[in-house]
This record gives structure tokens, C-alpha cells and sequence, in this order.
């Protein structure tokens, strides 16, 4: 009796781990929470900081290799950045930008200035009043909209360092 007591006690807890780590979700070792904050200082601060400088002084449509550098710079960054977001969703119950409304605005900004730059790659006209084709204000536009998400989430964090 005390054998198959202990024999379903024990196999119950096997079966209880087995299926409590086949819904975990696996993620690579090195993220940390950690890694996670010092990349999202790397863009707010240096990203953000080398994509104004891009767009504000540097953007030019007809070299096509500079766009093509930031829609990629933008995919690479938002893909880590999600990676990270996914992390610490599952681990720590946090996101990677604040909250879930707040992550999903910022990851949304990248892709659309990341459209409006492939649109523009793409040989997209944006006549302007004399009808010169000028895209520059509508990617200043998405720019804009993404730096001042960033900005408010760098904000909060300063708030909540300050606090600390």
C-alpha cells in the first residue's frame, strides 16, 4: 500500500513537471533582464539619437543604400527588441517599453517609419505644393511620431530611477 502510494505521488509530480515545462516557452540563454535594459538604453539613447541625426540631417531619397541601412537598422532593432519584449512578458510579467500599450505604439512607429522609408526606396512620389517630389516631411512625420513615444517611455524610467 505505502509502495503504490508513494509510486502515484511521484508519478504525478513527474507528470506535473512534465507538463508544466512543455508550456514554457524557451527562450535563448542569453537573455537576461539585464541584457534587456542595457539594449533598450542603447536605443533610446544611441539609436534614437543616430536615427534623428539621419533623418533630420543626413536623409537624402535618392541614395538608396542609406534608406536601405535604416529600414534595416529598424528591423534589426525592433526583432531584438521583441525578442526581449516576448522574454520579459513570460519571465518577469513586464514589457520591454513600459506596459503592453505602450511597447505595441513604439514597435508599431518603427514599422511604419521602416513602410514610409521602403516606400520611398521604392520610388514612391510625395509632391510637394510646387510638385517637386519631397518625402522628406512625411518621414520627418514618422520619425517624429516614434521619438516622441520614446521619449515618453525614457521619461517614466527616469521617473521610476528616481524614485528608487
Amino acid at each position: 500500500m505505502q509502495r503504490s502510494f508513494t509510486t502515484a505521488v511521484m508519478a504525478s509530480l513527474i507528470a506535473a513537471l512534465c507538463a508544466t515545462t512543455a508550456t514554457a516557452k524557451a527562450h535563448p540563454s542569453y537573455l537576461t533582464e539585464s541584457y534587456c535594459n542595457t539594449l533598450v538604453e542603447q536605443f533610446v539613447d544611441y539609436g534614437m539619437r543616430s536615427l534623428g541625426k539621419y533623418v533630420n540631417e543626413n536623409f537624402k531619397p535618392q541614395y538608396k543604400g542609406g534608406i536601405r541601412n535604416t529600414i534595416n537598422f529598424l528591423n534589426q532593432r525592433s526583432e531584438w527588441l521583441g525578442e526581449c519584449d516576448a522574454y520579459l512578458a513570460d519571465t518577469a510579467q513586464t514589457r520591454i517599453f513600459y506596459d503592453e500599450q505602450n511597447t505595441k505604439a513604439i514597435f508599431d512607429a518603427m514599422k511604419d517609419l521602416a513602410k514610409e522609408l521602403q516606400l520611398v526606396r521604392d520610388g514612391v512620389e510625395y509632391p510637394d505644393e510646387t510638385g517637386a517630389n519631397n518625402p522628406r516631411p512625411f518621414i520627418k512625420s514618422r520619425y517624429e511620431t516614434l521619438a516622441t513615444l520614446v521619449d515618453q517611455h525614457h521619461t517614466r524610467m527616469l521617473m521610476k530611477k528616481q524614485f528608487q
